[in-house]
């Protein structure tokens, strides 16, 4: 098939999918492959950080900085892939994106040192903030407003299930391997799916117009975005006024890129898309399970090694319900979401995500039953499936035009709640443990950890409050 064939035949229709001749599950596939991967590896170092401590000599501060970097840099440079994408054809800003995470993983994999380890990380994020936004445009601009729950579905699951599976897999490797094979393991993938994309990619999903990309706006979400997540993540050691003058300054200069898109003729990012109510609700939920999903995926390997005293295999395990669950359950989610409307699916979730953070609070102990751990942990990564299953809500509600903003909005919030979330989950433990009169290390770190859970109760009172407020039936009403 070629792409001349395919624009020829479907320019009588608004989306792809009306046309009966284009291989729209074919081409969703294809670039899924190369986004699941790509997401796979949010998470895939969180079971071998405490071997990386070891033969790096670095303590935990320093070492999840192999997570928040990757979350960092992912979301600081997602908000130029609204306009990037708009400049070349879909299927070599596919092959490069994918060409990109392989080189990242061949420089991690043969790392002689931790700063090198971190480059590597680095370039991976780089690509992996083009993925995503790459595959919603493909869905935004393949289905029509009606398909597009079961669509985001699959999505939702590789969001989430992606990332919980990430300590399952590393948990196997590094007990009977190296963590070293971690990087080299995604490489066959990630060749395959560059195989698929080269065959069955053969129609832009994305109109090239070339706008111009404003260089001040792309520095400023960076500087911005970048100070905004390294002051989180260090909040816990550094002293009060740097960490005062960090934040402010990080917050002002988000601050001016977002006046800044206001004034441009064209903007990187079209923040216009914040005048939709029903957007703006679930930009709020999507954020708040990101930052709690996350946070956890990387406390919870923490908890279970340095508290329970358990191995990477066993720790694997204990997620590997959550990772089964979430693949279930979030297209299942995505069909629900397209008969009923946002709020039926989200509002039960926030409500289900709250109790289960509760129940862990009260119940993470120095000898907690396994199969009770296993049970809430999968309790709540389901509810977070269906929380983001919402956004396909959120970009219902937006016009045509404002779809590639809207997606690149929603990409940039994901990793950036991600890496915050992580932070404040480990840094919220650091402090927890300095508090702690616990003559043992163990039982320290668990107040520490008692301490984040009962922090974090807190934002899933704020979810179910904007979950209240998501209509059912009319999505696309703008305020």
């Amino acid at each position: 098939m070629h792409t001349s064939d395919i624009d020829t035949d479907d320019t009588a229709h608004e989306y792809h999918a009306d046309n009966p001749d284009f291989p729209a599950k074919t081409v969703v596939a294809t670039l899924f492959i190369g986004a699941f991967f790509g997401y796979l590896n949010d998470t895939l170092l969180n079971v071998a950080l405490t071997p990386i401590m070891k033969d790096f000599g670095v303590d935990k501060t320093t070492v999840q900085w192999l997570t928040t970097g990757f979350l960092l840099v992912m979301g600081a440079f997602t908000p130029i892939t609204a306009g990037v994408i708009q400049w070349f054809e879909t299927r070599k800003m596919v092959l490069f994106t994918q060409a990109t995470f392989l080189a990242g993983s061949l420089i991690c994999a043969f790392a002689p040192t931790f700063g090198i380890l971190v480059a590597g990380r680095m370039v991976q994020a780089v690509s992996a903030a083009f993925f995503v936004p790459l595959l919603f445009n493909g869905i935004l601009s393949i289905y029509p407003p009606n398909k597009r729950g079961t669509a985001m579905g699959v999505i939702t699951m590789m969001f989430t299930a992606a990332p919980a599976m990430g300590p399952t897999l590393s948990g196997i490797i590094i007990d009977h391997t190296h963590w070293r094979v971690l990087f080299g393991f995604t490489a066959p993938f990630m060749l395959a799916a560059m195989v698929l994309v080269g065959k069955y990619l053969t129609v832009n999903l994305s109109t090239i117009s070339r706008p111009k990309i404003d260089i001040l706006s792309a520095v400023l979400s960076i500087a911005g975005l970048g100070g905004l997540v390294y002051a989180s993540s260090n909040f816990a050691r550094l002293p009060l006024a740097e960490f005062i003058l960090l934040f402010a300054t990080s917050v002002a200069l988000v601050g001016w890129f977002a006046y800044r898109q206001s004034r441009l003729a064209t903007p990187l990012l079209n923040l216009r898309a914040f005048e939709y109510r029903q957007f703006r609700h679930c930009v709020v939920i999507l954020a708040g399970a990101v930052f709690l999903f996350l946070g956890l995926e990387l406390m919870m390997p923490m908890y279970t090694q340095q508290v329970l005293m358990l191995t990477g295999t066993a720790t694997g395990l204990i997620l590997m319900p959550a990772s089964i669950a979430q693949a279930v359950a979030a297209p299942l989610f995505g069909k629900l979401l397209d008969k009923k409307g946002g709020r039926f699916v989200v509002l039960p979730a926030t409500v289900m995500l709250t109790v289960s953070l509760a129940v862990l609070w009260l119940f993470l102990r120095i000898d907690t039953q396994v199969m009770m751990l296993t049970a809430m942990f999968t309790l709540m990564a389901v509810s977070v499936s269906a929380c983001v299953t919402g956004e396909t809500h959120g970009l219902n509600a937006l016009p045509k035009k404002l779809n590639p903003h809207g997606a690149a909005i929603l990409t940039t919030i994901n990793p950036i709640a991600g890496a915050i979330g992580a932070a404040f989950f480990v840094g919220a433990t650091n402090i927890g443990e300095k508090l702690s009169s616990a003559a043992s290390p163990q039982q320290a770190m668990l107040d520490g950890i008692h301490l984040a859970m009962g922090s974090a109760l807190v934002l899933g009172a704020v979810m179910v409050f904007f979950a209240m407020r998501l209509k059912r039936h009319e999505p696309d009403q703008q305020v």
